[in-house]
């Protein structure tokens, strides 16, 4: 038996050693948390926590659960925590939750009801009670 040799696909070259990206289709609902090192792409609903390199979330999808990737573009609806390098919410974004990011983009319209912090940031420090109480005499 004779095999052809196939000619690489033109997207190869920019898929690299991620390979294909995972998709979780908008009639799908999910239960549980993902790893990978990989792209996914997220129409449907999960409930769980995910790790990737890069993540979209689309404008149907919905995560309720924290998110960890170096890249993350948000479109729908997060209820958890994001951290990364790159975040970017788009004007359809919806995020109850935190933001540790290096790059944070927020388009207009988009949403976040949370904290922003940049990785490797301090939290600031609290004014003391007494401190406060100081200022609201004066």
């Amino acid at each position: 038996m004779k095999f052809k040799t196939r000619t690489p696909s033109p997207l190869a070259p920019q898929m690299g050693a991620r390979g294909v990206p995972t998709i979780i289709s908008a009639d799908m609902v999910i239960e549980g948390n993902f790893k990978t090192s990989g792209d996914i792409q997220v129409e449907g609903q999960i409930t769980g926590d995910i790790v990737a390199g890069r993540l979209v979330l689309a404008e149907s999808g919905v995560i309720n659960g924290n998110v960890t990737a170096e890249t993350a573009r948000l479109c729908g609806t997060l209820n958890g925590s994001v951290h990364g390098g790159s975040i970017t919410l788009t004007a359809t974004a919806k995020v109850t939750g935190d933001v540790q990011h290096d790059v944070l983009a927020i388009e207009a319209g988009g949403l976040l009801e949370g904290f922003s912090r940049r990785r490797g940031a301090k939290a600031p420090a609290l004014a003391a009670p007494a401190a406060l109480a100081a200022l609201a005499a004066a």
